[in-house]
């Protein structure tokens, strides 16, 4: 694969098979809303170099060829030897290309990675609180050198709740700097969306209502607010520099600025899914 090929809408190119049956979660999301999602998404945007792929538990080929296969056909191969590779790379740059993720099937003690059902020696790293991210979908029209693809995202405001959902869960779980780098860029990527404009937050606020709508969402929304709730609250120190330290680098301020920002948006966020569990009410 070529460095031109390994963007990343040519990647979703090699899964347009399954398209239709994925879900794009991870950093690119903010990316294709701001190229595609038509709400005048202002500022700059926390890129990455990987594509989180949110898969059924059970995926038939239904005549397709698996996804194993596509992959390898494109010049990706597993990130490393294991039975059920998730992680899969650039054979010449050894860059993380794409992820597979699962929504946790079973109990917390899962095995991850997982493999996924019908697709042979490939699997998925299994992820809590996953399911909100499958159950509240929209679908943006992607175009590539060849065409254009329909790629299924979570909407907004359940891709803005998965984001502070993933931040507490990387703190409790994840240390060193692989793990302060991703918990600063769960950090990043919310205070991206809450600058990025009022018809962008207005869409946050309706998507997140319609969640509250569903009873069922509640603690999920809850927890939510409990993990933002240190960040906005002038503590959790540890988690907000570093994420404040990538944010002075890229706009060319100050780290107090900075700081102030990672804290202002957590709490307008907070304040959103609060009003929208009060709405519910």
């Amino acid at each position: 694969m070529t460095a031109a090929a390994r963007d990343f809408p040519e990647v979703l190119a090699t899964l347009e098979p399954y398209l239709v049956d994925v879900v794009l979660i991870g950093g690119w999301v903010p990316h294709l809303y701001l190229v595609y999602g038509n709400l005048g998404w202002q500022g700059t945007i926390s890129r990455t170099t990987e594509g989180d792929i949110l898969v059924p538990s059970i995926l038939e080929p239904n005549g397709r060829p698996k996804l194993r296969e596509l992959l390898e056909a494109n010049g990706l191969r597993p990130a490393r030897k294991e039975p059920f590779p998730a992680d899969w790379i650039a054979s010449d740059t050894e860059a993380t290309v794409v992820e597979f993720i699962m929504a946790n099937p079973g109990p917390a003690g899962t095995h991850s990675p997982r493999q996924i059902e019908a697709q042979g020696w490939l699997g998925a790293i299994v992820v809590e609180d996953a399911r909100l991210l499958q159950s509240y979908t929209n679908t943006l029209t992607v175009a590539t050198r060849s065409g254009q693809l329909n790629v299924q995202v979570p909407t907004l405001g359940a891709w803005a709740v998965g984001k502070a959902l993933t931040f507490g869960a990387r703190q409790a779980t994840v240390s060193g700097t692989l793990g302060e780098e991703k918990r600063a860029k769960d950090l990043l990527y919310i205070r991206d969306m809450v600058f990025a404009g009022g018809r962008v937050l207005q869409q946050v606020g309706k998507d997140l209502a319609e969640i509250a709508l569903d009873g069922a969402w509640s603690s999920t929304l809850r927890r939510a607010v409990d993990r933002l709730t240190p960040v906005a609250a002038h503590s959790a120190v540890a988690a907000v520099t570093p994420a404040a330290n990538q944010l002075a680098i890229r706009e060319g301020r100050s780290k107090g600025a900075a700081v102030a920002e990672i804290r202002a948006a957590s709490r307008e966020l907070i304040d959103i899914i609060q009003a929208a569990l009060a709405d519910k009410q």
